[in-house]
């Protein structure tokens, strides 16, 4: 089976939102969806004081919906919107 790295961009609301809980249930939401080993969360500025949570999982490509994940992590509260914004093959 192909493995592929994905990751999920999620934009805020707004600068004030408290980036922590959106963090916390996004890594949970990709765990529960079958990422296989760890994941990685991370910010990224954009600007304006404005952060992206850049949510990167490994995942069996054949089997998954990735939009669908993808609309779950755009239901967290304070979350604007959600998308895939890459997919990279995983090597080995």
């Amino acid at each position: 089976m192909a493995r592929a790295i994905i990751t999920f961009r999620l934009m805020p609301e707004s600068p004030d939102v408290d980036l922590s809980p959106i963090k916390k249930k996004a890594e949970e939401i990709v765990k529960e969806n079958g990422a296989l080993g760890a994941t990685q969360v991370k910010e990224d500025p954009i600007a304006f004081g404005l952060k992206a949570v850049l949510v990167m999982g490994m995942f069996t490509v054949e089997d998954k919906d990735f939009d669908a994940i993808a609309a779950a992590m755009n239901k967290i509260p304070g979350v604007q919107s959600a998308e895939v914004s890459k997919m990279d093959l995983a090597l080995g």
